[in-house]
This record gives structure tokens, sequence and C-alpha cells, in this order.
């Protein structure tokens, strides 16, 4: 056989053949480091989303209900005549109260039509734990649930709406109008903490001092504003094996009807 021959029959090496094997497992290697590397980071993009979306959405909603605790509408329950304040729930005393870990807060349905046609309502066509039907002065009656309330032209209506807020293992929810079964709004909850700024006295508007985590009934009347801390994370049962920190949020809320 020619050289010519020999030559032109010739191939790649063992060790050349080697080289190229690990040259290409090391490509492979890094290419599915880097997916991997991807797919981690956009795992924990999608995580901080979600703990963020829901921090958003609890923490909107509870500012909105905070923000019109104890609003009752037109009425100033203070300035109704006793005989007429002696028939008022007793709920209606603490329009904000927090204990067993539970805050519950009392304020007026805005989104109907106040002024009412004459003939039966009740507190449930108002998705309200109370109806009340009043002249804004000193005439007032009282319905609560489904129980009908026979209203004259004139009047203006007072759905008056309950909610409670509390933690429950890692979710937290929520219940309207004081009956049936609390509902989660989202899980993932490692802390639902609520703190109460309040005044040095009752006429006075700012708070005085530091939040107290504790809420005497007595105090009620002086809460200006309401601290709430919510923690949220990925791995409720313990919160350093999760992908993502522990992310906290705060939100600061003032009672729009005590600052008037």
């Amino acid at each position: 056989m020619s050289r010519a021959a020999t030559a032109a029959q010739r191939g790649f090496s063992l060790i050349e053949l080697l080289i190229a094997m690990a040259l290409g497992l090391i490509l492979v290697l890094g290419v599915t480091q880097l997916f991997l590397g991807s797919k981690r980071s956009f795992v924990l993009q999608q995580q901080m989303a979600t703990l963020q979306e829901n921090a958003r959405f609890v923490l909107t909603r509870i500012s909105r209900d905070l923000r019109q605790a104890g609003l009752f509408g037109c009425l100033d329950l203070q300035r109704l005549p006793a005989d007429t304040r002696s028939r008022l729930p007793a709920e209606f005393t603490e329009p904000i109260a927090y204990g067993g870990g539970v805050l519950t807060l009392l304020s007026a349905v805005t989104a109907h039509d106040p002024l009412a046609s004459a003939g039966p309502r009740s507190a449930a066509d108002y998705d309200a734990r109370w109806l009340l039907a009043s002249d804004c002065l000193h005439e007032l009656r009282i319905a609560s649930g489904s129980d009908a309330l026979e209203v004259s032209p004139g009047d203006v209506l007072i759905p008056i709406r309950q909610m409670e807020y509390r933690q429950s293992g890692d979710r937290l929810q929520a219940r309207i109008n004081g009956t049936g079964n609390f509902e989660t709004l989202i899980e993932g909850v490692a802390q639902f903490a609520v703190q109460f700024g309040l005044a040095s006295a009752d006429g006075e508007r700012s708070v005085a001092g530091h939040y107290h985590s504790n809420l005497d009934p007595l105090d009620g009347p002086r809460v200006r504003s309401v601290r709430v801390r919510l923690a949220l994370t990925d791995a409720p049962a313990d919160p350093a094996t999760g992908l993502v920190r522990p992310q906290t949020y705060t939100l600061v809320a003032a009672l729009r009807n005590r600052l008037d």
C-alpha cells in the first residue's frame, strides 16, 4: 500500500478522542449549570412575587377596613339621645377591638344608595350585619341579619358590616358579620401582629407615645392608628429552610373618623 493511501486512511488518535470527549463533557456540564442556575433564579423570583402579591392583597384590604372603622355614616353615636343609644348593639361601643388574636372592625357599607324608598329592607340585602334607618339626628331604627326593617321615604339607610381577621397556623383568615366559618385569604403567614397607637385623651387627635400590642376595651375610644406587621414565608413549618428569606411588610393606617 502506498504512503498516500495510508495517509488518506489515517483518523483521530485515541488521545485526541479522549480530549474531545472531555471538552464536550465540560461544555455540557457548563450549559447544565447555567440552566439550573437560571431555573433557580426564576423560581426565587416567582416566590418573591407571590409573597409580595399576597401581602399587597391582604394589607390593602385591611387598610381599607381600618380607615373606615367606627364610621357610621351621618350618625354621631355620641350625640344621639340616651334612650336611642341604649338600643344600639353592644358591639357598637367597640368598633375596633382586638382579643384572642382576632382583629374586629365595624364600619358602614358605603357602596349603596343611602336614600330609601318605602318598603321592607334587611341588613342581608347589603351584605351587612346590621341595618340602621335614621334621619341622622335623633330618630333611629335597627334590624340585624335577615330581619325586615320597614323604611319610609326619606330615611337614610346605613348598613353596618363587621370584619374579623386572625392568623390560624400559617393562614390569614377573615370572617364577615360574625357568622359562619373563617375563610382563608392567604397562606404562608409566619406572623400577623397588630399594634395600636393611642391618643393621650379621647379628644386628642395625635398618637401619644409608642404603639401598644394589647388593647384594653376602655382604651378603644383613644385608638387613632393601627400598625399591622405581616411576615410571609414560602416554608411556614421552618422558615429557615425556605427558598427565600421571610419577608416582612408593615402597614400603618389612621382611623379617619377620629382625625376629623
